[in-house]
């Protein structure tokens, strides 16, 4: 019985997940080039895409005091980077799951964990090939980062519909960023080439589904409870502290 339950929430979890049809080292395009139609191997949403009518009424996310800093993977760290504990989420902006763990499950780490220096977030993009605007969402986030307002560039990338490079450039100036720097950043090659190389190394960990986690290194697959989520973190906080 306690096997089948078991089955049954892993189940539940891989659901809560936003899936990818086609390996991420194929879906490396420039966004400039993205033609108008979509792709004939369309990626498969397992859950709800975040709809353009959908209300936005959560309050907005916030680091707070929390350091805020871009890792040479051009991925964002959140909190302290002496932290014992390491969560690391493959992410995309069209996916409802993780909009939910943006807005629902990471305030409470935050209040739990990463302000406590026990952990720290990172958060890395797996564009869906899908989505025509994926990748501009993406390079707009790595260069939001990059100007130190990354949390607050992908909390507006989850609550607006429109991820076009115009509509990033006017959530950039709401935010005080630099836009004529954060342009010419999602045009860079450089940039081009981080989120490429986030790609490959999402695909080498064999992460083909979103929102996918890491926590020290031990993955697990959709969008989690919050409970068992900070059950894993507790075991690992104990298995620190026996060391």
């Amino acid at each position: 019985m306690r096997k089948y339950l078991l089955s049954l929430i892993g189940f539940g979890l891989l659901l809560a997940a936003c899936s990818l049809s086609t390996p991420p080292a194929q879906q490396q395009q420039d966004s400039s080039s993205s033609s108008s139609s979509e792709s004939s191997a369309p990626v498969q949403l397992q859950g709800e895409e975040i709809g353009e009518g959908e209300p936005a009424t959560e309050e907005r996310t916030e680091t707070g005091s929390l350091a805020e800093h871009s890792l040479p993977t051009g991925a964002l760290e959140i909190g302290n980077p002496q932290a014992p504990l390491t969560l690391l989420v493959f992410t995309e902006h069209h996916c409802s799951y993780c909009r939910q763990f943006l807005f629902e499950i990471f305030p409470r780490l935050k209040t739990d964990f990463i302000e406590a220096g026990t952990l720290k977030l990172q958060i890395a993009m797996l564009p869906l090939q899908k989505y025509r605007k994926s990748n501009e969402a993406s390079l707009g986030f790595i260069c939001s980062a990059g100007q130190g307002k990354g949390l607050a560039m992908h909390d507006a990338l989850f609550r607006n519909p429109n991820k076009s490079k115009e509509a990033i450039l006017s959530y950039a100036t709401d935010l005080k960023l630099d836009t004529a720097a954060l342009s010419e950043c999602m045009k860079s090659g450089q940039t081009a080439a981080l989120l490429a190389a986030q790609q490959s190394w999402a695909q080498s960990l064999g992460v083909d589904v979103v929102p996918t986690f890491f926590l020290n290194g031990e993955k697990f697959i959709g969008l989690p409870y919050y409970p068992d989520l900070r059950g894993r973190i507790e075991d690992f906080i104990k298995k620190l502290a026996e060391k």
